[in-house]
């Protein structure tokens, strides 16, 4: 399911408008429960209901993944934190908190 969520962050995609548009290219703002419901279809998933949860969790759990590889002192984690990595994932997973109307 953790594969799963990853993936389906990305393609739903589980980020705001605005960067949906200017950085990734979508012409108009994405029908992410169209997108999400079309995944899990292809997947042969019985339902899509949970998939939000897991996508969230899945967020907060590579949140605290790259901030305990930082505090082990792993060379990449720790560029990525001192760099502010960590505001972002924190940004995306309360877009996704707060935004679940668009993606339930």
């Amino acid at each position: 399911m953790t594969d799963i969520a990853c993936a389906l962050e990305h393609a739903a995609p589980f980020r705001d408008d605005d960067e949906c548009m200017k950085w990734r290219r979508y012409p108009s703002p994405p029908d992410r429960r169209g997108r999400i419901e079309t995944f899990a279809e292809a997947y042969g998933l019985s339902t899509a209901r949970s998939l939000v949860d897991e996508v969230i969790r899945a967020q907060y759990e590579n949140m605290e993944r790259v901030r305990r590889l930082a505090e082990l002192g792993v060379p990449r984690p720790a560029r990525w934190v001192a760099r502010g990595f960590l505001d972002e994932l924190q940004s995306r997973a309360n877009w996704s908190e707060h935004h679940r109307h668009l993606l339930e």
